[in-house]
């Protein structure tokens, strides 16, 4: 069952499944990093690492915007 989301929550959404799949992206390359390679410079996984909190810490705020969204909407139902 699929819920009807508001506008807001669309947008939310989409934004959501972007840096979830980014995220993901990002796990994966830091997890086979060294696959067919002699070496990987620490600047390159350091990089990675910082790419990776980042977008673990918009989605973390983006969280915060969707519940606050939520509880705007059930106000208006």
């Amino acid at each position: 069952m699929e819920k009807k989301l508001t506008p807001e929550l669309k947008l939310f959404k989409e934004e959501f499944d972007f840096l979830h799949k980014k995220i993901g992206e990002l796990e994966w390359e830091i997890a086979t990093i060294f696959y067919g390679r002699k070496a990987v410079s620490r600047s390159e996984i350091e990089t990675l690492e910082d790419r990776l909190e980042n977008y673990r810490d918009n989605i973390g705020l983006l969280g915060e915007k969707i519940r606050d969204e939520v509880v705007t909407a059930n106000k208006y139902k």
